[in-house]
């Protein structure tokens, strides 16, 4: 279930395992079954363009911590690829990160993600040795 915060910020959380893909695989793409919560960020028409696509897979050690990000600026969904891990993931409408306005994720199983969107502040910590793949992009 999508959580949504108070302004127009979007973070949707699952599982890739678990979606429902129609036995393609494709969670995130330009077919129908990936419009995932409102709005899908995870959705991208096939007629649209996209700027500044970038990937990263990062292998992180126990006790990591990312320290003060950048607000975040177009799409982003952060998926655990390694089992027996523990990624934490913070996100707050502000740079504070005030505990009543902050929503915590956890990546836990293999395959959880974090999709959001433009206009929030985040911050991870990695409990456990954990490798999580990033994708960033922004609709044109």
């Amino acid at each position: 279930m999508p959580f949504t915060f108070e302004a127009a910020v979007d973070l949707i959380v699952g599982n890739a395992q678990d979606a429902e893909t129609r036995g393609t695989g494709w969670f995130i793409g330009f077919s129908e079954w990936t419009r995932h919560g409102d709005p899908a960020l995870m959705h991208v028409p096939a007629d649209e363009a996209l700027t500044g696509l970038c990937v990263k897979w990062f292998d992180h050690p126990s006790g990591h911590d990312s320290g003060d990000k950048p607000i975040s600026d177009g799409r982003t969904v952060s998926i655990l690829v390694t089992e027996g891990s523990s990624f934490r993931i913070d996100f707050c409408e502000t740079p504070g990160f005030v505990p009543q306005a902050t929503r915590t994720v956890w990546l836990r199983r293999h395959g959880d993600y974090a999709a959001w969107g433009a206009g929030l502040h985040h911050r991870w910590h990695c409990e456990t040795r954990s490798t999580v793949l990033t994708l960033r992009w922004s609709p044109s």
